[in-house]
């Protein structure tokens, strides 16, 4: 599979963040580590077929910050972003929050205008 890298601030494809209850307290979640790259894998062939979509994830991250495990809870409905949205925020570095609540992180493919 070819993949085609952008960062999430080109408009190609984006990310959102978000907090999670923890039972009846509101936890805090990680967070995407902004002063890192986060580049998002758009794979080419998505493109080509004119695939977008959002595949949102729950993102388990150590004390270190560094992911160990995504889970999509929400498919875009293509097979190839959801891997790539998979690999993508699996090498995105995070800032930690409350022991065992995940990061839910939302990326989104969304072609130029007149693609």
């Amino acid at each position: 599979m070819t993949h085609q890298i952008f960062k999430w601030s080109t408009g190609a494809a984006v990310l959102a963040m978000g907090l999670i209850a923890a039972g009846s307290a509101l936890a805090e979640a990680p967070t995407v580590d902004r002063t890192q790259p986060t580049p998002v894998v758009y794979p080419k062939a998505s493109q080509i077929q004119g695939e977008e979509g959002t595949v949102v994830l729950d993102v388990s991250v150590n004390d270190s910050g560094n992911p160990t495990r995504a889970q999509i809870i929400g498919s875009s409905g293509y097979s190839d972003l959801d891997t790539a949205a998979t690999e993508t925020v699996l090498n995105w570095h995070y800032v930690p929050g409350d022991y065992g609540v995940p990061a839910r992180v939302q990326v989104s493919y969304k072609l130029p205008d007149g693609k």
